[in-house]
Parts: C-alpha cells; structure tokens; sequence
C-alpha cells in the first residue's frame, strides 16, 4: 500500500507542489509526495548539528598539525642558531631529546600501513596498478573521517518509514554537499593548508579521493532514500517507477540533482586505479569535465528549491574560482613580460636512457627554494596536457647584484632587480606527453629543439635541511632532480655560515653510467664552488654498467662509483656511525626504492636523531 495520501484530496486546480521546499508533514497535507521532495520529514537542526561536529572532527587533527608543526620548526631553528654559534653543539643534537621520539617515528610517523610497504604500487596484474597503501597517520585521519560520516549518516530516530527515509535523504544529502567543499579543497594546487600543516600535495591528493568516495556513498544514499518514498507513493492510480518519473518531470531541481549523480558515478568509474593510472591524460581531462558538469548539477538543484547547504555551493564555486585566478594569474606573471614583450622559451635537449633537458627561460624571476616543483604547459606537443616536474638547477640575473664585490654607493645598488632566470627539469619519457617530448628532440638533427611554452608553480618546497649537520639524499632515476636542488643552498650556507650541515652525501641509483650526463654541467658547477669536496660527496650505484665501461667515461674524481645496487641499510648504517649534529634522510625515486630507505631509517631511528622526508607524487 503506497505512503500519503490519495491525489483526489488535492486542490482541483494543481497538482502536487514538488518545488514546496517547506511542505507539511502532517497527514492533513494532501500531498502524496511530501516525504520525497524538500524538507518535510527533514530534521534541519540535526544536520546542523552533524556538520558542526564533522568540522570539529577536521579541525582537531589540524590543530594538533599545526602545533606539531610550530613545535619541529622552533627546534629547528633553535637547532641551527645555536651550531651556528659554536660547532661544539653538533654532539648535544646528535641524539633526541626524548626517548618518545624513536619509537613514535618507527611505529606511527613513519610506518606504513603493514609491514615496509608504502609508496610501491599493488599490482593486479604485471601491467595494471591498484594503488598505493597509506602511512599509519594518513590511515588513521581517513578511518576517524569516514566512520564519523557514516556514523552521522545513520544517527536517525525511531521514526514511521517515510518519515525516517525523508530524514537519511536530508542528512545524507546534507553531508555530501559539505563534503564537497572538502574534496575540493584538498584538489588544489593552491591549498594553503599545505604551506601552513607542511603537509605535501600527495597527502591531500590522497585525502582528496577519500572525501570524493563519501559524498558519491552519501549521494548514492540520498538518491535511494528519494527513491524508496516516491517508490511507494500511489498518484492518479498509479506507483512505482512512473511515480518516480513523474517527480523527475515536474521538478527542475530533480533534474539537476539526477545529471549531478549519474556524473558522480562516472567520475568514481573512470576514476579507479587501474584506468587512471593507463590513461592518465585522458582521465585528467574527463575528470575535469565532469567535475564542471557535476558541480553545476549539485548548484542547481539547491539553488532552484532554495535549500539552506546553498551557502556550502557558494563556497566550493569560490575555491574553485580562486584556484583558477591564482593559477592563471601565476603563469602570466612568471612567462610574459610587457615591458619586455616576450614570453617563456623552452630548449629541449635529447639525452642518454630517453630523457630530457628542459629548460624554461622565463622573463621573471622566481625566488627559488629546494625541493621545488613546476607544472609544464608545452601546446605544440601536448595542447591538453599539464604535468609536474621537479626543478634540477634555476638561476636567476635578479639576484646579480647580491654577487658584486664593490660596496654599494646607494640604497638602490642594494634592490634585487626582476630579471630573467632559467628553470631546468629532467623529464624521462614514458608515454603521452614525456614521449612525445622525448622524440622530437631525439629526430632533431642537433638533438634539441626550441619551443614556446609556460610553467606554473612555484609549488611545494615545504621542507627546510639547513638545521641537520648531516644530510643524506637518496635519488633513483630521475628523482635526482629534486635532491640536487638542495645541495647547491646548503653549500652556501656552510660557506656563509648560515647553516648548521656539515655533511652532505647524495646517493644516486642509475641503470648505466650514461646517466650521469643528465646533470653532469650542474655537477661541474656545484664542483666549483668554495668547500665543495670538505662536506660533499656524490656516490653513484650503477647495476647494468660493466666497471670497464664506468672507468671508460673518465669520471671526475669527486664522484664516487660502485657498479652494483644500491644497499640503503648499508649507507644508512655507515652515516650513523659516522654523524655529525642531528641526520635527515630524503628519497625520490620509484615506490620499491622508497620503501626500501624508509624501511632502512626506521630501523635506526631509535639510535640517533633522525628524521625522513620522502618525495612523491601519486597519479
């Protein structure tokens, strides 16, 4: 027997109201559609009330960050001032203050998931990739996240059935639409949480797809409580599906929601890890097509009943409008210059192992930090596509004037003029853009080619080494480009005195010798400069190079050459026995070789003062 009332009570001169957002839920409402539209039956206060507690839930672990955050940045500091001040210190901070701190790096900060496997990929099949697994703090964030959802989702009272599916409809629809402003901002480039938490782009990234899941289960959820009270309602002699039907017709705001639902659901097919990662251009592209669509869809069908998460919409449009001004905004200013009347050069030299030297030459400056990475906009190759790449080696006239001997005659002998800078990456090549990229340059007779094109960024950079004395940088690959940039900074600042590093050794892991010319000219450069072989050591591990064909390269003697794999418990251990003040570890290289480093300093860091700091970036 269908819920409501029989339509012959209802007004002679209408039909049911489907755009009464405030209808009566009283049984002497003639409408038969009252529990299936707007907020009859809908406890408002209550979805309130769960949204204010899953802001309280958010802003918890947030505060504990940013405490966490302030409490390593003042020990750092105070860390670096006070080696500055007398290299005597070294010893004091050599070891951790408090025994916690071992033990909390090695089960909870730095612990994956299960056993040492975090940043290598879970393979379905030797070709198809189901994602990674989260770190324990990653983990616990997401758990407490998601079960306080479906804890609110299912906070419904003992109610008459239609009464108590209106309510799952309001609150789960209510839920959702917050949590879109959450899946979001986590999406940004420019999320400012990541500067302020010092918390990377992967991490929300991850975050990003958790939030994205909840709102289509919450959407997926809303739509089947819409459905199961207007599948039971009687119009004109008729239920069922026509009764659905007809609500779909008489609402534009139905309307909406359904093209923002079905949407969703091709966002979370086209989304999953085996398709995402075999087509990631495209997937890219689609996904923000559909996100437009989606979003519009959810706008539109708060806006045309009017309903009070309205406010939410506004806010996810604002980000969303933001992020685009931000980013638009950052590209023009960094590669066109209108008082110079040009715009980004980019030089694309062909190298050994099918990688890439590219380097920008912007008419701005970009003031550098290490650990930086840019996103590359390259029409003539790749008109739909924008991919991130670390930056290797920048220089920059505007800061020329720093470097003259003479003492300046005025105060603007000391300004730092905006000139020109260049901005180098190394771009393997794989497939859609980096291939494309690669073979052209190859074809060139001269084995490069110039193009037009921009970078957006600067992004990342969130991490400081400048208050470690000892410094080891782990590369594979090409994750050399974002450990290189670190080295040049702390060199100058053990000639300066202004940092407290007083070793620093780069490890870099390369099939074949032939490697080394990805970054051999900035080597040279980095060789040249004051105290380079006092503190610096570069060691290559090359496993599909014979000796003979190393020792043919004649190699300079700074660098230190083993033809074998890489033991990173062996350089761990070889480090510790050897460390100077406090130790950090860095990694960028492919998962495998990530966990192995990780796995490697977690087993120690109950010995000395160490922390780790891992490069990624997950598609």
């Amino acid at each position: 027997m269908g819920i409501g009332n029989d339509p012959s009570n209802l007004p002679t001169s209408g039909e049911p109201d489907i755009d009464d957002v405030l209808a009566n839920p009283s049984a002497s409402n003639p409408d038969p559609f009252k529990f299936s539209h707007g907020l009859t039956g809908v406890d408002q206060p209550a979805n309130y009330f769960f949204v204010n507690v899953l802001v309280a839930t958010v802003l918890l672990p947030v505060v504990i960050a940013i405490l966490f955050r302030i409490f390593v940045y003042l020990r750092n500091d105070r860390r670096r001032i006070s080696i500055i001040a007398s290299c005597r210190g070294q010893n004091f901070w050599r070891t951790d203050r408090y025994s916690c701190w071992g033990p909390l790096k090695k089960h909870f900060l730095y612990a994956p998931l299960v056993s040492d496997r975090h940043s290598r990929e879970l393979r379905l099949t030797s070709t198809v990739h189901a994602g990674t697994l989260p770190t324990r703090p990653q983990l616990l964030v997401i758990s407490i996240y998601v079960a306080s959802n479906i804890a609110y989702c299912l906070a419904v009272p003992e109610l008459p059935p239609a009464q108590r599916f209106a309510e799952l409809r309001g609150r789960c629809g209510a839920l959702a639409a917050f949590n879109l402003v959450f899946t979001v901002l986590f999406a940004l480039r420019n999320n400012p949480f990541i500067w302020i938490l010092g918390v990377s782009y992967d991490t929300f990234n991850l975050f990003h797809r958790w939030t994205a899941r909840l709102v289509i289960l919450e959407s997926i959820a809303h739509v089947a409580a819409f459905m199961y009270n207007t599948y039971r309602v009687t119009y004109r002699g008729q239920s069922g599906w026509t009764s659905i039907k007809w609500v779909l017709g008489h609402s534009v705001s139905y309307q909406w929601g359904l093209t923002a639902f079905v949407v969703f659901i091709f966002l979370l097919l086209q989304s999953l890890g085996p398709l995402r990662r075999a087509f990631y251009d495209t997937f890219l592209n689609l996904h923000r097509l559909g996100v437009i669509v989606a979003l519009s869809g959810v706008y539109f069908h708060m806006a045309k009943h009017a309903l009070p998460q309205l406010p939410w919409a506004y806010l996810f449009i604002t980000l969303l409008a933001l992020e685009f001004l931000v980013r638009i905004g950052r590209v023009v200013y960094f590669n066109f210059s209108w008082k110079q009347r040009n715009w980004t050069r980019v030089t694309v030299e062909a190298l050994p192992e099918e990688a890439t030297r590219v380097t920008f030459s912007t008419p701005r400056s970009w003031n550098h930090r290490p650990g930086l990475h840019t996103y590359v906009y390259l029409p003539r190759v790749a008109p739909f596509s924008v991919h991130p790449f670390s930056v290797a080696w920048h220089t920059s006239s505007g800061y020329a004037r720093l470097d003259q001997e003479k003492l300046p005659s005025s105060i603007e002998d000391l300004k730092i003029e905006n000139g020109p800078s260049t901005i180098s990456c190394i771009i393997r090549a794989r497939n859609g853009m980096t291939r494309s990229l690669y073979d052209r340059a190859s074809k060139s007779k001269t084995d490069h080619i110039e193009l037009w094109g921009a970078i957006e960024g600067p992004y990342g950079g969130i991490h400081s080494l400048d208050s470690y004395g000892t410094v080891v940088l782990f590369a594979a690959g090409a994750g050399i480009t974002h450990q290189l940039s670190f080295v040049q900074p702390l060199l100058a600042g053990y000639s300066n005195n202004t940092s407290a590093t007083r070793k620093i050794l780069l490890v870099w892991c390369i099939p074949t010798i032939n490697s080394i010319e990805w970054i051999f000219p900035w080597l040279e450069e980095l060789a040249a400069m004051p105290n380079f072989c006092d503190i610096v050591r570069v060691r290559l591990y090359v496993s599909r190079s014979t000796p003979d064909a190393v020792e043919a390269m004649a190699l300079p003697t700074h660098l230190d050459v083993h033809s074998k794999r890489c033991d990173a418990q062996e350089i761990v251990d070889e480090q510790i026995l050897a460390q100077v003040g406090a130790m950090v570890v860095t990694v960028c290289g492919p998962g495998r070789f990530n966990d192995s480093v990780r796995a490697a300093v977690r087993r120690r860091v109950g010995l000395r003062s160490i922390d780790l700091f891992e490069e990624a970036f997950s598609s």
